[in-house]
């Protein structure tokens, strides 16, 4: 058998968790997919997968081969995108999610113009606050803020965000402004819920090597971050947020942002995300680069 093509379907095995799935991702057979493992674990002289009725299992031996696979198959990859990079045209369906507020924001109302760039391209594109896997839910590319844990991703930087806090001044007229952390006691502070996690984000001040961390605290918790700024702006509280989400409020006048000598000092990155079946596909690497063209080339990571 063609070591390449076990070598593809060992790691889509893998990745998708069943012998099964792996034959309908690769038009193959189930006994197909059977004998090319078994052909790779005789060339190999080891085991690589634990098989039982009810779930796949990685050996030792396995895991330290599946990574050697994925890099030989991401330079395989690399290596047909440069060598018809010059005529591949981006064509079929993007499928590609993002967060709520980043999506609605940023990149959904430059999407027009990404479609009249290609018109041989249809986006579907998904707003998800919850972070899915994107092979088994067949999304193309992802973008996505703040650290990344999922190593088996392929991953581009485009942006580092920063945060500020911020309230209307109305709010800041009726209730006055706390010059530090400590003085937030007395406020309403509006809360992100992290459902995943079931609790609101922490905040963090930094000043002079000092750093406060605090939960909000405040009589309202939303789920959602442009709902949680919608509140600000109507004089609910104080929020802490990303700066890229806050600006357009802050330009019109209907946020200020406060203890401005009490910010914390770490980038939040904002990064698109794609599997490594999908490496340098031309519809792929299009939209990188687009949603890379969106953000200044200064704050980027």
């Amino acid at each position: 058998m063609d070591r390449l093509t076990s070598m593809e379907v060992f790691h889509w095995v893998v990745e998708l968790g069943s012998f099964s799935r792996a034959a309908e991702r690769l038009d193959l057979s189930k006994a197909s997919v059977t004998a090319h493992i078994s052909a790779l674990e005789t060339r190999l002289g080891v085991k690589i997968l634990n098989r039982t009725t009810r779930r796949l299992s990685l050996t030792d031996d396995g895991t330290a081969y599946l990574e050697h696979v994925r890099r030989i198959l991401a330079d395989v990859q690399e290596t047909d995108a440069l060598l018809s990079a010059g005529r591949s045209v981006p064509r079929g369906v993007l499928r590609v999610e993002m967060p709520v507020t980043l999506g609605r924001q940023y990149i959904v109302p430059a999407l027009p113009r990404f479609a009249a760039q290609f018109p041989e391209l249809q986006v579907i594109a998904l707003l998800e606050d919850r972070r899915t896997n994107l092979v088994e839910e067949g999304i193309d590319a992802a973008v996505r803020n703040g650290p990344l844990s999922d190593s088996t991703l392929i991953a581009r930087r485009v942006f580092e965000a920063r945060w500020g806090t911020y309230a209307s001044p109305d709010y800041l007229a009726l209730h006055g402004e706390p010059k530090a952390p400590a003085e937030l006691d007395g406020h309403n502070c509006l809360g992100l819920y992290i459902v995943s996690r079931g609790e609101a984000f922490d905040w963090v001040f930094e000043k002079d090597g000092e750093r406060v961390v605090r939960p909000p605290g405040g009589r309202l918790i939303v789920s959602n971050g442009e709902a949680m700024l919608d509140a600000a702006v109507n004089g609910a509280g104080i929020v802490q947020t990303l700066d890229m989400f806050a600006s357009r409020w802050v330009a019109s006048g209907a946020l200020r942002p406060i203890l401005a000598d009490w910010q914390r000092t770490d980038a939040y990155p904002i990064s698109v995300v794609y599997p490594q079946g999908h490496h340098l596909s031309a519809k792929v690497r299009a939209f990188v680069d687009f949603v890379a063209g969106l953000f200044p080339r200064a704050r980027r990571g």
